[in-house]
């Protein structure tokens, strides 16, 4: 469906030879508006590209006469307002489905990040549950399974009688 500026814009360049207001394009192309109306889409024209066609001033009674110029073909053939429209329409779609796409990447982030608590949480408990047991092991094992360095070297000794010093001792032939 065309754009009802696109309309207008085929009107004026259909009847170049003349000037038009909004009275006359309600007549012709859109029975169905008031003149406001038909007013306003012309000056939704200004608007967007002001010398796209002859703009007249405003009477005092608040008539828009407009006429057509040489831009207006050109504007329609590479789509007028129609293609404008639809790449407006486009980009809105364009920029809702990134919108969209942003809030689940978020939302899968934030569920991340919860679960990434959740597991932060266990593992620092295990890792306090691993070392007190570590130690409780440690204590235990020093405590209850001590080996004597010794027992290994031990030998039976047997006890030597107790003689005198001097029997013992050898003579010196010097002495």
């Amino acid at each position: 469906m065309k754009d009802n500026k696109d309309l207008i814009l085929e009107f004026l360049s259909e009847n170049r030879d003349r000037h038009f207001d909004q009275r006359d394009l309600k007549q012709k192309l859109f029975p169905e508006l008031n003149k406001d109306q038909v007013k306003e889409l012309l000056y939704q024209i200004i608007d967007f590209k002001s010398n796209l066609m002859r703009v007249y001033n405003e009477s005092n009674i608040g008539f828009l006469p407009v006429q057509y110029s040489g831009l207006i073909d050109n504007f329609i053939s590479n789509g007028g307002f129609t293609k404008i429209e639809s790449d407006l329409k486009f980009e809105r779609v364009k920029e809702l489905e990134r919108e969209s796409k942003k809030d689940k990447i978020l939302d899968l982030d934030l569920k991340l990040k919860r679960f990434e608590s959740k597991i932060g949480k266990k593992l620092i408990l295990a890792g306090f549950i691993i070392t007190f047991l570590s130690f409780v092991i440690t204590v235990l094992t020093l405590e209850f399974w001590q080996t004597d360095d010794n027992k290994n070297e031990q030998k039976s000794q047997v006890e030597k009688p107790l003689s005198n010093n001097k029997e013992s001792k050898p003579k010196d032939s010097l002495n």
